[in-house]
């Protein structure tokens, strides 16, 4: 009876073990499958729409605002399949939820990106006129916030398209790798007045500016003109400068070595200390003014002056100094009797 019931038994339980792994063997064809339809669409998907660009993109702040910009870009048509009968709008978006899947398929790293981070040109809609197979406008992206993101980044920028009124595009699906970078506005010293007896350099290591005027008379004035650290595109800035002290000359001269003494205070002014450097320009349209006075006073020999950048907080815009000696001037000159 035993003996009966241990086989009656044993094949129960090997056809309920068998039925339990084909049915893990099924679940995980089922499974491969559809994550393979689904892997295989999306494949599809992006090697008939998707065209990479390389664009850049920075974010320079100034006075705790950051302000992003994208200089370099490549717009790109936005076209149909064939002409369109009537006319049609297309949308197009960004869609920062492909990153992940283009990583997987591509076997890439590209960090994700907030939300908002960056936007389609346009405000995203392109104007197809009827008979026509390509936009007025060409596509790609802008960055619209780039506080969150890291300096010298290329970030993939997944942008999908389609139309308002159904009419069959060439590509739905574009991505541009956009290169961030990140830094603030900072002003230095850029050169001074150039004529025959005038020299300019830039010191090693410091990368103060030196201005020689050597052979020649003390003119009356010297002019002085200022340079961005990079392009800034938002607005027109400003760049102030104050002479240097006393002491602040006196270690000049022991740091570099000059040969000389301080011009005195009453011999050397400031008459025109702001200037302004044009939105989209590094190079300031006026200059910083030195004027020399009581020339007579000064007996034979060299002397050492200079100016130095300061933030101007008349205006937001107002740009601070780099945080090097490149923000100075120093001024030579022999004075004959």
């Amino acid at each position: 009876m035993s003996y009966k019931i241990y086989h009656y038994i044993q094949p129960k339980l090997i056809s309920l073990k068998g039925l339990f792994f084909l049915c893990l063997i099924c679940l995980g064809v089922f499974s491969c499958k559809k994550n393979t339809n689904e892997a295989d669409t999306l494949q599809s998907r992006f090697d008939t729409g998707m065209v990479s660009y390389v664009q850049g993109s920075n974010v320079v702040a100034l006075n705790g605002v950051n302000y992003s910009f994208t200089p370099y870009y490549m717009g790109v048509p936005v076209t149909l399949k064939e002409s369109a009968k009537t006319a049609d709008t297309i949308i197009a978006a960004v869609d920062p939820s492909l990153i992940s899947e283009y990583n997987q398929i591509y076997l890439e790293k590209n960090p994700s990106i907030p939300q908002g981070a960056f936007e389609v040109a346009h405000q995203g809609a392109f104007a197809i006129h009827p008979g026509t197979k390509e936009a007025t406008d060409s596509l790609y992206v802008l960055l619209n916030d780039g506080s969150q993101l890291k300096d010298s980044t290329v970030y993939l920028v997944p942008v999908t398209l389609s139309a308002k009124k159904g009419s069959r595009l060439k590509y739905s699906l574009f991505f541009f790798k956009v290169l961030v970078t990140k830094g603030d506005l900072q002003a230095k010293t850029f050169g001074s007045t150039l004529a025959t007896g005038i020299s300019n350099n830039r010191l090693v290591p410091s990368g103060a500016l030196q201005v020689v005027l050597s052979g020649i008379a003390l003119p009356d004035e010297l002019k002085i003109r200022m340079t961005l650290n990079k392009v800034f595109p938002a607005h027109d800035v400003s760049v102030q400068a104050t002479m240097l002290t006393q002491s602040e000359i006196s270690a000049a001269i022991t740091k570099e070595t000059f040969v000389g003494i301080p011009v005195p205070d009453a011999n050397a002014t400031l008459v025109k200390d702001l200037v302004t450097i044009p939105a989209r320009l590094m190079l300031s349209k006026d200059s910083v003014t030195v004027r020399f006075n009581n020339k007579n006073q000064l007996t034979a020999g060299w002397y050492v002056t200079g100016v130095k950048i300061k933030t101007y907080t008349g205006s937001a815009y107002g740009v601070p100094p780099v945080a090097n000696d490149s923000c100075r001037a120093y001024i030579r000159f022999f004075k004959n009797n």
